[in-house]
């Protein structure tokens, strides 16, 4: 080939690379990585830690996004995993030691199990586990209330996954658009028993729950 079609070439692969790389701009970010801007842009306080996951509070709180092609939210990454083991208060080696032994780190529905202490319970945005999951293991008093609203899954829950020693009551708001309501005045959706879930929370609950709080002991 001499110098001059080599040179064509060059230009046609450069060319061809720019205009592959501008139209990859003004397509913008992909679907996953906007769901997640949507929600960093309505919420506080979260931090993006993977691909695919936002944690509040130092991991307090974590929610997970599907891979793309995925129904469900994988489990926990690395640094989900690195959050929930000082969240929970036990020992990364301690942690280290189950995966090795073969235990679970989470359920078959993602949500984090008793390896990370006994007070994971789980949310999630479409029935049988599908869609977002939306975790924690805290203690939340009733004076405590958490309110879906903060993490941008008011109205969001079909599903849910208790894997503590906890009770869990979900509620709803009494006031359309109002989080205090759902504190001063709630309408009681359920109530989740200790190791327990549900993968579809019923026509008449799906999408109604506001607001939580839990058991003190579990």
């Amino acid at each position: 080939m001499n110098l001059r079609k080599t040179a064509v070439l060059a230009g046609a692969v450069l060319l061809s690379t720019t205009m592959l790389t501008q139209a990859e701009a003004a397509a913008g970010p992909d679907e996953l990585q906007q769901q997640i801007n949507d929600v960093l842009a309505k919420t506080e306080g979260g931090v993006q830690i993977s691909q695919n996951e936002i944690a509040w509070n130092g991991g307090q709180a974590i929610m997970s996004f599907p891979l793309p092609g995925e129904a469900e939210a994988p489990p926990s990454s690395a640094a989900a995993v690195k959050l929930q083991t000082k969240a929970s208060g036990v020992s990364a080696k301690s942690v280290q030691a189950a995966s090795a032994g073969s235990e679970a780190l989470a359920a078959s529905d993602g949500c984090p199990t008793e390896v990370f202490g006994n007070d994971w319970y789980c949310f999630y945005q479409y029935e049988n586990f599908g869609g977002r999951r939306l975790q924690w293991n805290g203690t939340h008093s009733k004076d405590d209330t958490v309110f879906f609203s903060v993490y941008d899954f008011d109205n969001k829950t079909s599903s849910w996954s208790n894997k503590g020693g906890k009770y869990i009551y979900v509620e709803g708001r009494s006031v359309t658009g109002q989080d205090r309501s759902c504190y001063e005045n709630s309408t009681h959706l359920w109530q989740e028993s200790p190791h327990s879930s549900k993968a579809f929370v019923g026509a008449s609950l799906d999408n109604k729950a506001d607001c939580f709080w839990t058991s003190i002991t579990g």
